[in-house]
């Protein structure tokens, strides 16, 4: 016969009494639903995977891009402010001339006609990546013919030893300024104030980067007793993160290109193709394969008027163009693309025509393609979001999306309410225009712009680039 369970009655205190303010439910009363009636918004296409953004989205400068990618002219609204600041100092007494004509001089630089427009956007894209020139062409070229994961390795390996040889002095700079941070904000600790100071002079020296190691291991001692003081502030956290990052990106070893070099020519078939890699390596090094390229004259000049707005005189300039936060938005905005969060082309273009100025940012998706949805219902598409605005008209947006091997082009604009139909009579005269090139006009919507999209409602394959793991099993 098979065992009983033996089963108790459970304990229970027949003297115990409901907690105050609480009452019995009684099981045979009706389930009462509360707001039948309210139904729970439909997730929008712009929120798509945000729930895998979490612990991105938990560093500020993501969340910054995010924001950025939810704003894109971003760079535009800035741009407005300058020259409007621009026709507020010419009301006012020249109380400090030099001043004064500094910054006028910066504004009559920043525009460009519309004839250098063109050469404008060359310099910005040239001034993108450091990887052009023969040599670059030259292991893109390798890289296709013997696409092993060897080769792959030893190429990424011999960019990687470029890269390190061009930026070391950013790196130490960009240590020293950290430093130099961390000082003045524990200048009430005056004994690691001053170290800090002085650490951050010495990786400006000419002889740092045989020091480095040295350097380091004094950063690492000085940066742990920074975590431990009491003045530790959150921000501080960051630098300190920075600083922790740029050290590890320093290679100090003096064999690292030499090495590289001699893994690719390993893997080089024949003696034709080695002694070509070899003569580019050499042209590359002497300095004939890169010459010094013109820089952006718009960068240069908006690097200038940020320096005014963030160097360690600002609090004696007499005029400022903004707070510390639309700084470090607008910084974001020019340096955030390309990168991984937006891989797009970036151009910011200022133009004067007739007396009247118009502020641009260029978003360019070289791979058009990805953002059609079902992706790769065209190939050899490039797609293009440009966000200008006109002063006294207002803003606009272009969508562009360029069909290369049909030659056919789609144009979507939407302008202020009150020009739409001015805009909608030029569809005829767009369509002759595009008769003498090589091009013509495919579909040509005009509309009124009520709000500005965001990027990624445009370019619909950031979202999901930015989602990671993307597997079939």
């Amino acid at each position: 016969m098979a065992d009983l369970l033996r089963i108790t009655t459970p304990v229970i205190n027949q003297n115990a009494t409901q907690p105050a303010g609480k009452q019995p439910v009684d099981p045979s009363a009706a389930f009462d639903l509360h707001e039948v009636n309210r139904v729970v918004r439909p997730q929008q296409q712009s929120e798509m995977q945000g729930q895998n953004n979490g612990l991105i989205e938990q560093d500020s400068a993501p969340t910054i891009l995010m924001d950025m990618l939810k704003d894109p002219s971003v760079s535009v609204n800035f741009l407005k402010n300058i020259f409007l600041l621009q026709e507020i100092i010419r009301l006012l007494p020249a109380n400090n001339k030099a001043v004064t004509q500094e910054i006028e001089t910066l504004f009559d630089s920043l525009m460009v006609s519309p004839e250098e427009i063109v050469p404008e956007m060359v310099r910005q894209e040239n001034n993108s990546t450091a990887f052009k020139g023969e040599l670059f062409d030259f292991l893109r070229q390798i890289a296709r013919e013997k696409p092993g994961a060897e080769m792959q390795f030893a190429v990424a390996n011999l960019l990687k030893s470029i890269n390190c040889q061009e930026v070391r002095d950013d790196i130490l700079n960009a240590v020293s300024n950290s430093l130099r941070f961390l000082s003045e904000s524990l200048s009430t600790s005056r004994t690691i104030s001053d170290e800090l100071s002085e650490l951050s002079e010495r990786f400006l020296s000419e002889d740092a980067g045989d020091n480095f190691s040295a350097l380091k291991g004094e950063t690492f001692r000085l940066l742990g007793q920074v975590e431990e003081s009491i003045l530790f502030s959150p921000k501080m956290a960051k630098v300190v993160s920075m600083v922790y990052y740029n050290l590890s990106r320093f290679n100090d070893n003096p064999d690292f290109f030499q090495e590289a070099v001699s893994s690719v020519l390993m893997l080089l078939d024949g003696k034709q193709q080695k002694t070509e890699f070899l003569q580019q390596i050499r042209a590359f090094l002497e300095g004939r394969e890169r010459p010094e390229r013109e820089s952006s004259r718009i960068m240069d000049v908006l690097a200038k008027l940020i320096g005014r707005e963030t160097g360690p005189n600002r609090a004696q300039e007499p005029f400022t163009l903004m707070g510390g936060d639309k700084v470090e938005r607008i910084i974001h905005s020019l340096l955030s693309s390309p990168c991984n969060f937006t891989p797009l082309l970036h151009y910011v273009i200022p133009v004067e025509y007739m007396n009247m100025k118009s502020f641009a940012e260029i978003w360019i998706n070289p791979n058009g393609s990805e953002d059609e949805r079902p992706k790769g219902q065209r190939q050899n598409i490039i797609h293009m979001l440009v966000v200008f605005d006109i002063q006294g008209i207002g803003q606009f947006e272009v969508e562009l999306v360029a069909d290369e091997e049909n030659k056919r082009i789609d144009l979507s604009l939407r302008c202020p309410p009150d020009y739409v139909n001015e805009f909608s009579v030029m569809t005829q005269r767009l369509s002759q225009v595009a008769r003498a090139t090589a091009y013509s006009f495919g579909e040509i919507n005009i509309d009124k712009l009520d709000r500005g999209r965001s990027l990624m409602d445009v370019f619909k394959s950031l979202p999901y680039k930015r989602t990671g793991v993307n597997v079939r099993i």
